[in-house]
């Protein structure tokens, strides 16, 4: 559209002017039209060389704005798509950026933390639970000494009370052969 509103005007200027002089010859006329060709010419080759750099500027823009978008960061439309009333003139789109990159090195930071903080817990639980269970496993143990102590003790009061009723049997036995010895040496 551009190309086309500026081969129209550069027209019309050549026809304005071509109406306004008398032409002194048709040689002079001849080559003011060749040196005004060759200058529309070149005007044309550098607009389309600015026309591909700035479409190789805003398709950067958009690859820019894609991967950003990848990362969780929003870039702006390209500059040159939004008409100057539609931009805040306080907005800086690298301020803009920073806030939102250290905004988001912050969540990062804080769920990090998180997950650590979660990963710590969890193994704090798994050594609670194999602690716990070493516990339950010696208590077991333990309950298991003090019935056998029991058994024991409980075993060696009947060995012993044995002991004594045959003691004291054997004793009986001895103090009354002893008296009979005594009644017959008497």
């Amino acid at each position: 559209m551009q190309k086309l509103t500026l081969v129209f005007l550069l027209s019309l200027e050549l026809s304005s002017e071509s109406g306004q002089q008398p032409s002194p010859s048709p040689h002079h006329n001849g080559a003011e039209l060749r040196e005004m060709r060759l200058s529309l010419l070149m005007e044309i080759e550098k607009r389309k060389q600015a026309e591909e750099a700035l479409d190789n500027m805003q398709s950067q823009w958009q690859r820019i704005r894609q991967e950003l978008a990848l990362a969780g960061l929003s870039l702006p439309a390209c500059p040159d798509d939004v008409p100057e009333s539609d931009q805040p003139s306080d907005v800086n789109p690298v301020e803009e950026i920073c806030q939102q990159i250290y905004l988001a090195r912050f969540v990062s930071e804080s769920i990090g933390r998180g997950i650590a903080k979660a990963e710590a817990e969890i193994e704090m639980e798994a050594q609670v639970e194999a602690k716990n269970f070493e516990i339950a496993r010696l208590l077991d143990r333990l309950h298991y000494y003090e019935a056998v102590n029991r058994e024991l003790s409980q075993w060696n009061q009947e060995v012993i009370g044995e002991i004594f009723v045959k003691c004291s049997k054997v004793l009986l036995v001895n103090l009354l052969i002893y008296f009979q010895l005594v009644l017959l040496v008497e």
